[in-house]
């Protein structure tokens, strides 16, 4: 293969018998080429060893402006989420909304909101059976089987937003669970944490899953052990309330797969006479915690809102454009926002 610095458009033009102008455009994604030429052309300049990097992101650049036009046709993009994560005090999927609400107006298009009861009677949400909305995006996890109904019965492109499913083709964007949680997990290490608890109820959502494994991770290759009796529900599994029972045996640090849950055990703590971080240590995940004490003091990941919201909005718009385009994951990663949660443990 020759080095990159000698390939150049005339190279792969004469190796094909093309013009230069129909090398550019087919490298740029511009029209006029069509995708079985394009396709010869990449491959050609892919053999040859010529550097693609910066048309790929030119690429990028006409997909997006591509999209941004879709958006300029004033589309209605609905958007659902389950009421109990509204009754249960906390407005984490409320501001994702406004987020992609923001995103959406970016793109002249308008949203709609509808919430749901997703543990009681299964129905079809009210924007997906009036059939009004161009595009669905459902943000936070649902009960399986109200989803699995809901998009079953859907007859518009329907994007999934901060949850998965195992089943059907359709796009999800996440925040970045594992590593994410891995992160959060490793600033207490950091620390000298050895003895250290996951807190987050690991049959609740597929999200929850992969932070317990990314926090997993992390103390294996810390050499440390996960101990089964420091893996803390977050909330009460048969009436679904937020509740958390500390351990008998307390760990010096514990790793929350929320800042939801680091301010439930934060009040548990504070019930035992416990100071954080000057007895226990917590890193928390999402970076979203509003009227509790520990506001402000909470080392944890933080997750990109305008990100996803902007993400969901993008991929809708294709969807509504391109169906086969549906069935891709993406996640938004982010970083560890330090405050003063943390403390090396007493020796």
């Amino acid at each position: 293969m020759r080095p990159h610095k000698e390939i150049k458009l005339e190279t792969i033009a004469k190796e094909l018998g093309i013009s230069v102008v129909s090398v550019s455009n087919a490298l740029r994604g511009k029209s006029g080429v069509s995708p079985e030429r394009r396709k010869t052309i990449v491959e050609c300049a892919e053999r040859l060893g010529f550097d693609l990097s910066s048309y790929k992101k030119a690429e990028e650049k006409q997909e997006e402006s591509r999209a941004s036009a879709a958006g300029n046709q004033n589309m209605l993009i609905g958007a659902i989420i389950s009421k109990r994560y509204i009754s249960v005090g906390s407005s984490f999927y409320w501001e994702m909304y406004q987020k992609m609400a923001y995103a959406a107006s970016l793109r002249n298009c308008f949203t709609t909101l509808e919430m749901v009861d997703d543990e009681g009677e299964i129905y079809v949400p009210m924007i997906l059976s009036q059939k009004e909305v161009d595009g669905v995006i459902i943000i936070g996890p649902m009960k399986e089987n109200f989803l699995k109904f809901t998009l079953d019965n859907a007859s518009c492109p329907v994007i999934l937003m901060d949850q998965q499913i195992a089943y059907g083709k359709y796009s999800s964007v996440l925040s970045g669970n594992y590593y994410g949680m891995y992160r959060s997990t490793r600033e207490l290490v950091r620390a000298g944490h050895k003895n250290i608890a996951f807190v987050g109820d690991i049959e609740e959502s597929r999200n929850t899953i992969d932070r317990y494994y990314g926090f997993k991770k992390c103390m294996r290759e810390s050499g440390l052990k996960v101990r089964r009796d420091w893996i803390i529900p977050g909330r009460d599994r048969e009436t679904g309330r937020p509740e958390l029972k500390l351990p008998d045996e307390m760990p010096t640090a514990f790793a929350c797969s929320s800042d939801f849950v680091a301010g439930i055990l934060y009040t548990e703590l504070q019930k035992r006479g416990l100071r954080v971080p000057e007895d226990i240590s917590i890193a928390g995940y999402d970076d979203y915690l509003v009227g509790n004490p520990l506001s402000g003091h909470l080392t944890t990941y933080h997750v990109d809102m305008d990100a996803m919201a902007r993400c969901a909005i993008k991929l809708v718009i294709r969807e509504c454009d391109d169906s086969s385009a549906a069935g891709v994951i993406y996640e938004i990663d982010s970083d560890v926002v330090i405050r003063d949660s943390i403390k090396r443990p007493k020796e």
